[in-house]
């Protein structure tokens, strides 16, 4: 059960962005059409999203995560190799050249910081701030987050940033124990509410509320009609061997 204000108003074009499940993420085609630059945190071994946000438009990316080098894909490709698996020994070494071939330091550059601070002693980290400060754009910028729950970290920076958003797609994570700070960040920011997706991977929390949701958010939305429409035409559950979870919203939470 999720609180009214989750729930998009109007049912919008959009368009899914990434590989089929896990990965994916629907995207309003006007913040794709006026996007000029997508800053990236979190990446993984799954880069699908840049990739395809790449092919659709010619856009410069910046990406940040600390944990993927080639380190990170020789422990995955040796790992594949003593447990005999080796068919994703072979996707993920054309995984690792696919990922250093996309990213060229030119137009695409993958940065190794974690965004915000922890105290964290391992990776370099870098502040909101100076991420846009790098990017040397004031404004048509797209923002993708999926950084395991330090999204909470950066929400307020997200909105003295916000005016610079083309739009915004994030995964909340524990939203069942954050439900407060996710309702204030969505009545502050000033881009609209366009999807709302429950990741499948993750259970049901307090009061039976999704505990993570990915929720994208736009400046200048295509509304195809005043009527909103769960699930979307193009979701997909991010795990495909069970069913996706279903939305029900409360005005009264």
């Amino acid at each position: 059960m999720l609180p009214l204000s989750f729930k998009p108003k109007e049912l919008f074009d959009l368009v899914r962005i990434g590989k089929n499940n896990d990965g994916g993420y629907l995207v309003c085609k006007n913040s794709l059409k006026e996007t000029d630059l997508l800053i990236s945190f979190g990446i993984g071994n799954d880069f699908s999203f840049e990739e395809n946000f790449f092919k659709l438009k010619k856009v410069s990316i910046h990406a940040y995560d600390p944990s993927i080098n080639y380190k990170f894909f020789i422990k995955i490709i040796l790992s594949n190799l003593i447990n005999l698996r080796f068919n994703n020994f072979f996707l993920n070494i054309i995984n690792f050249f696919k990922f250093y071939r996309f990213f060229d330091n030119q137009k695409k550059i993958i940065f190794y910081e974690k965004i915000g601070s922890g105290g964290n002693r391992i990776w370099t980290e870098v502040s909101l701030k100076k991420v846009f400060e790098r990017s040397k754009t004031k404004s048509s910028i797209f923002l993708k987050i999926d950084i395991e729950g330090s999204e909470y970290r950066i929400l307020d920076d997200i909105l003295i940033n916000q005016d610079t958003l083309t739009g915004l797609v994030i995964e909340f994570h524990n939203v069942d124990l954050n439900i407060d700070r996710i309702k204030t960040f969505i009545k502050d920011i000033n881009l609209q509410l366009v999807h709302i997706h429950p990741n499948n991977y993750a259970n049901l929390g307090l009061n039976n509320i999704p505990t993570s949701l990915e929720i994208t958010f736009s400046k200048n939305p295509i509304i195809l009609s005043e009527k909103s429409d769960f699930p979307h035409p193009l979701d997909q559950p991010n795990n495909p061997l069970i069913s996706d979870i279903e939305l029900k919203f409360n005005e009264d939470f």
